[in-house]
Formats: structure tokens, C-alpha cells, sequence
């Protein structure tokens, strides 16, 4: 989109966020004082400049918002809401008084006049539009369709982008807005770090322990180089900053932030994987070296196929037009992760992960809060060893398969990495991925009901699996207690 000689030479307003107390203290000042000076003064003398005024003072408010809620914009379905009352908590300034002063002064002093891109992300892709010029109404949200079209005789709009720019758009010109990131259509799966608390610990596993390349963190988190090389300066991250392994700690296991494709082949059955199911344990004899277990990959029931942690054929809910909420695994204390998931008909399960000197325990709870009874749940569990060196051999000639365990080989025979799950249903192996699996089968559930399944993975450096397995199956690991689920 080209811009009018106008606005090339008009200077273009800009918004650098800032962090912290400061924020508040400018917030108090600058909106209490110079945005309903700037817009009430235009607003008088030039509907246009006031236009741009009302948008300006917008820009502000919002931007502090997002850096005093970690990097977010207010939900859409309520942002105006939202925006009046951190404006009032900021400067006292009443909701009715913040209506006032922001809406646009081409409207009645009953209507509001703006509207919120909700793809439009804070510290995103700059010429994303962000607040444009509409009828929608207060706490109106939407795209394109929502454009006003009266306004400014019909010349064009005013609008608001995600630098925080102001720009009239002409008519003409409206088609070449743009309305999502690029990055983001590319890269659906891509997870801005909140918080510069959030930002150190991305940053850090994705560097110094999973060895992730620049364009790899930009692929997982959505943030440009320029950000990714400020952020790891700022907090002093290197790759070889990695402490040594204790002798006697734990496995070390870490979600897995996505960014780097867990597989080598299939990649036609397996398009945008989700990274909350993915967790990595890193071998013991390689800090560098670590396999990507997906828990779980998919649930199959009597309902037809209910859970994907990829995209490859349609679940019953993808089928609806129905997608599910991202999450995050919960990090524990003792370096164990947690996650659970409500699926819309009231389906719920979750994995429990403990990590151990010689072994990474887990456990995974489904429970039947549908309306009706659910038979075969069949479940996916993966483990992925492209990672892992000396693993990624696309064969199943490296495979031992005893149920309920699954062991593969390194190339040079010396070194295993095995998993098992109570009540496996189907331990199998694909050389293509390449990839070895556990598969366990649940109860049928009755209205209510929770059932939970352990599983287990562990490495063994040695020749006699056989012999492995019957050590491991004296530890106990089905006995251990489950966790608690109402």
C-alpha cells in the first residue's frame, strides 16, 4: 500500500512501549493530560486531525495496556471495556469521560466509532491494522467488513496500525491493508513469549538446551532476529552456558517449544504439531542429544477420532469447524511437568510427568464428563528420535518389540532407549519418522468415571534387552500411586 505524498510528509506517530513503573507513571500523565487535550483541541478545528487524534491517544492507551498485562491486548469481545477501566485505574478518568475523549469525532456522542482487529498482535508485524474507523459499536471487533464508509466523504479512512502508526488510507487503497501477520498464517503454531519472565525461559530452553538456531526460536515464538538477539543479549544468553548434569539428578525434561519439526519423514501426517502434547528428555550420555515424546498424539473412541495433536486428517471437532484452545504445559518444582485438557463434550484427561535418575514416570487420567458411556479409547502415545544421536535411522530393523515394551537401537548397538505403557494395546514402530510407540488402551467409561494408565521411558546402555525389561518390570513402575482426579 502506497502512502499520499500527505502523509510522507507528515511525521508518523510512534509509540515505543516501556516496562515496569515508569509505565503507570507516564500513563497517569500523558493520558489524564495531553491525549484529551490533543483529541478535544482537533477534534474542534479539524474532524480529521481529530480523527487521528482520538486514534493516537488509543494507541497509547492500548500499548501501555499490552506492557502492563504481559504483552496482550485486551480481549476483543470486551476491549473497550477493558481499555476504560485500566484508563480509569491510570488516571481516574471516569468510562464515560474515556468515551468522550477517544471516539471518533465524525460520530454522535451515542456511538463510538472504532473497531479492534483481534489478529492484530501486540509487537507484531508493524503495517497490521489495529483499531480502523467503524460502526460496530462499542467493543466492536472484526476485520474488512466492518470498515465505515461514510466517513471523510467517502475518501478514505483513518486507522490505527500495530507500530502504532496513524495513517489516512484512501479508498482506493483499503484492499492492500493488511489484516494478520504473515508470520503467523506461515507459522500458525508460532507462540509470542509473554512477559520477560516467560521470554528468559523460551529463550533459554530453545538456546542453550535444545540448540535452536535463530530462524528455529523466530519459527517457534514469532519474533523477529532483531528481537530474538536483543532478548538473549539482555539476558545473557549463550548455548554454552549449559550446566553439567549432577551425577545423581534427575533426567532432565523440558516441553518441547516446536520451531524444529520433531520427525525427519511422514511430515504429510503431521502439518502444525502442537507443542503442549511434546515434551523432551535428554539422554544421559549426550546433553545434546534428546528424543520428543507426544502424549498424547491422538485419542480414538467410540465417537470417532477425538483428539490430534497434529493436523493430518479431520478429529470430530476439527470436522465442526471447532479449534481448540493452545496450552501450556505446567513446569513443577522437582523439574515434572503437568498439562490437562476439557474437550467441548466434557471429555477430559491429562499427563503427569516425573522425571527420576534412572527413569521418566508418567501417567496419563481420562474421565468421562460427556452424557453418554465411552468405549475404545484407544490411545497414541509417540516417541521421536530424530534428535537423538546415533537414533535417527529410518528402519525397524533397530527395534525390539516385547509388550508392553518397545526399545530402539543406536547404530552402534551399544546404547537403547525404551518406553512401556500398562495396557498396551499396540506396540509398533514407524521406520519413516522415525518413531516407536507403546499404545495403550483404556476402560470403557461410565458416566463420570476416571481411569489413569502409567507409562514409562528410560535409556540402557547393553546388549540384553530382554534382561532390561524384567528389570524394569520388577521397579513396580504400573504399582506406583496415581494422582488425584475428582
Amino acid at each position: 500500500m502506497s502512502e499520499t505524498s500527505e502523509n510522507k510528509s507528515r511525521p508518523k506517530f510512534r509509540v515505543s512501549c516501556l516496562t515496569g513503573t515508569l509505565i503507570i507513571v507516564l500513563a497517569i500523565v500523558l493520558i489524564a493530560t495531553l491525549g484529551p487535550m490533543c483529541a478535544s483541541g482537533e477534534r474542534r478545528t479539524d474532524p480529521l486531525k481529530g480523527c487521528q487524534a482520538s486514534l493516537k491517544g488509543l494507541s497509547l492507551c492500548l500499548c501501555m495496556y499490552a506492557e502492563d498485562h504481559e504483552g496482550q491486548y485486551p480481549p476483543a469481545e470486551t476491549w473497550c471495556d477493558l481499555l476504560a477501566q485500566w484508563v480509569r485505574k491510570a488516571s481516574g478518568e471516569s468510562v464515560e469521560e474515556f468515551r468522550r475523549t477517544y471516539r471518533c469525532p465524525l460520530v454522535s456522542e451515542e456511538d463510538w466509532g472504532y473497531a479492534l482487529n483481534p489478529l492484530a498482535k501486540h509487537k507484531g508485524d508493524p503495517d497490521v491494522v489495529l483499531v480502523f474507523e467503524s460502526d460496530a459499536g462499542w467493543n466492536g471487533f472484526g476485520g474488512p467488513e466492518l470498515l465505515a464508509g461514510k466517513r471523510h466523504g467517502g475518501k478514505g479512512h483513518c486507522v490505527l496500525f500495530a507500530d502504532h502508526s496513524v495513517r489516512f488510507v484512501k479508498a482506493e487503497e483499503l484492499t492492500d491493508l493488511k489484516w494478520k501477520d504473515e508470520f503467523s498464517v506461515l507459522v500458525p503454531n508460532a507462540r509470542r513469549p509473554h512477559g520477560e519472565g516467560e521470554m528468559h525461559y523460551w529463550l533459554r530452553n530453545m538456546v542453550v538446551y535444545h540448540r535452536f538456531s535463530t530462524e528455529e526460536v523466530r519459527l517457534a515464538t514469532g519474533l523477529t532476529a532483531g528481537e530474538i538477539e536483543a532478548a538473549q543479549g539482555r539476558f545473557s544468553i549463550l548455548a554454552a552456558d549449559r550446566p553439567a548434569r549432577e551425577p545423581d539428578a534427575p533426567l532432565l525434561v523440558l516441553p518441547y517449544p516446536g520451531g524444529r519439526h520433531p520427525r525427519i519423514g511422514f511430515l504429510e501426517g503431521a502439518i502444525d504439531p502442537q507443542r503442549e502434547t511434546k515434551f523432551s528428555v535428554f539422554t544421559p550420555w549426550d546433553p545434546n542429544s534428546y528424543v520428543v515424546v507426544d502424549v498424547p498424539e491422538a485419542i480414538w473412541s467410540n465417537l470417532g477420532l477425538t483428539y490430534l495433536a497434529h493436523t493430518h486428517i479431520d478429529t470430530i471437532w476439527s470436522a465442526q469447524g471447532i479449534e481448540l484452545e493452545k496450552l501450556e504445559w505446567t513446569r513443577q518444582s522437582d523439574g515434572g511437568l503437568e498439562i490437562e485438557r476439557a474437550l467441548p463434550n466434557g471429555l477430559a484427561f491429562g499427563v503427569k510427568v516425573r522425571p527420576t535418575k534412572q527413569a521418566v514416570h508418567m501417567e496419563m487420567w481420562m474421565k468421562n464428563g460427556t452424557t453418554e458411556p465411552l468405549s475404545g479409547l484407544r490411545i497414541q502415545n509417540c516417541v521421536m528420535s530424530k534428535m537423538a544421536a546415533g537414533f535417527a535411522d529410518q528402519t525397524n530393523e533397530n527395534k525390539v518389540l516385547t509388550n508392553p515394551y518397545v526399545a530402539c537401537r543406536s547404530e552402534d548397538g551399544k546404547r537403547w532407549i525404551i518406553t512401556a505403557w500398562e495396557g498396551c494395546d499396540r506396540p509398533w514402530a514407524n521406520e519413516d519418522c522415525p518413531c516407536f510407540h507403546s499404545d495403550p488402551k483404556f476402560p470403557d467409561l461410565e458416566l463420570g468415571q476416571t481411569h489413569t494408565l502409567r507409562g514409562w521411558l528410560s535409556f540402557y546402555e547393553g546388549e540384553d534387552t530382554q534382561a532390561e525389561f524384567q528389570r524394569i518390570e520388577a521397579t513396580g513402575w504400573r504399582q506406583e500411586a496415581t494422582i488425584s482426579k475428582p
